[in-house]
Parts: structure tokens; sequence; C-alpha cells
């Protein structure tokens, strides 16, 4: 079967600055694939061609069997891709449920389909207990999975998380990387990762892809992405080498 995504030679500059360089990879129907790489290297970057918000100086996008290169936002949203943000980007001002129900609405025209729709996802989240306290007053923790609880709400086949796990403490970042299993195994999506701490994405990862100055320099199994001398040398370091 073809891949569910497939990126061709993506290039994205800003000005002299070259993000993205000849990006080619490919994302498979229900995949783990763990997107790593040094600050700077172009991972959010990519996140961004990918759902639209930026459009690629050069190559193709393709998802789902459509060209989404040049695609607007909204229709990739339609498509089947979601996200969530770097830095959070929840609705301060609105609660919890009022958060998901707007991203429910991507597929329900109706207000009462979307809340029903967006109640199941805060159960299936956690954060049921929290939908009507306003989004401002949650912790990281509850906010980054506020942001996760509203992508799903837009019914993707694909996810893409943007370091949904940083600044979490390690309790929390268990819970964090539970949910993604079982977003993984129970809802069925494929899934691509940015993460920084490598305890959590090389053991969630099927596949990492290592970027670094925006090119792809190794694609593989964890375990052999681990022992790459020029991902050790690159981003990993010294004392990740034998872990």
């Amino acid at each position: 079967m073809p891949p569910l995504l497939e990126l061709s030679a993506v290039t994205k500059r800003f000005g002299g600055l070259v993000a993205n360089k000849d990006v080619s990879l490919a994302i498979g129907a229900g995949e783990i694939v763990g997107l790593i790489g040094p600050n700077g290297a172009g991972k959010t970057t990519l996140f961004n061609c990918l759902t639209g918000y930026l459009h690629p100086d050069a190559g193709r996008i393709v998802f789902a069997g459509a060209d989404v290169t040049h695609a607007r936002p909204e229709r990739v949203c339609g498509l089947g891709i979601a996200r969530t943000w770097q830095l959070v980007r929840t609705f301060g001002r609105m609660t919890v449920l009022e958060n998901v129900v707007c991203g429910a609405l991507k597929r329900h025209s109706r207000v009462g389909a979307a809340r029903q729709r967006a109640w199941h996802l805060l159960e299936f989240t956690g954060l049921a207990p929290k939908a009507d306290v306003l989004a401002a007053n949650l912790t990281l923790a509850d906010k980054k999975r506020l942001e996760i609880a509203r992508a799903l709400a837009t019914e993707p086949r694909l996810l893409l998380l943007d370091e949904a796990m940083s600044g979490l403490t390690p309790a929390e970042m268990a819970a964090a990387v539970e949910l993604v299993r079982r977003i993984h195994a129970e809802l069925g999506l494929a899934l691509c990762v940015v993460e920084h701490v490598m305890e959590v994405v090389m053991p969630l990862s099927q596949r990492v892809v290592v970027l670094d100055y925006g090119e792809v320099i190794a694609e593989g199994p964890p375990a052999e992405i681990a022992r790459n001398e020029q991902v050790i040398k690159a981003y990993l370091g010294e004392h990740y080498r034998g872990r």
C-alpha cells in the first residue's frame, strides 16, 4: 500500500536560511515515527509545511493520495492531519469543553453532535472532571493534554505532536506517554512525534528520522539510530553511547 504521508525533496527557505533541505520521508497508516534533531534543525518548520501554515519553496507533499504542497490549513485538517504546538495554544477564555467542541465542529456541523464528540474525548484523555474549567487556569500538563484532545476532535488520520511532553514532570511525562500509546492502540492513528527526551521518543517510536541543519541525516529503527555515529556526533552526544 502507498504511504499515508509522503514528502519528496521538500525545501523551505527564509531568505538566505535554508530551514528544510530536500527532506524526503514517508509515514505509513498506523505508524509511529519519531522526528528528532538539535534545536534549529527544522522540525517545527517541517510540521508547519505539512499542515499548510507554511508552503515549501520546492518539493512535494502528498497525504492520502492528495497533493497538499500548497494547501491551506483548513483543507489539510479536513483531509485528516491534526497537530499540537511547540508553544501551547489553547483558547484561554474558553472552557476545556468549549476548546474541544471547536475541534469537533470541523466534522460535526450541529453543536449537539460536536459536544457529544467532545465529551467522549474528554473522557478518553482524562479531562472530563475539568470540562468547565477555563483553559487559562489549567496546568501545563493539562493544557498539553487539551491540545491533544482538541486535535483528536477533528478526527485525524495522522497526528503531529510537537514537543507534547516538554516541560513536564517525570510523572506527567509517563502519563502523557501512556495517552499517546492509547491513541495509537485504540484509535489506530499514525503519529509523528517531535521530542527531545530520548527516553520517551526512542521506546515510543517504531521508526526514527533525524534532522540536522534541515537535512535528513539518518532514518531507521530506534536501536539503529542510537548507534549511528553521525547522529551521536550531531545530536545525541557521547554520553548517549551504549544506552
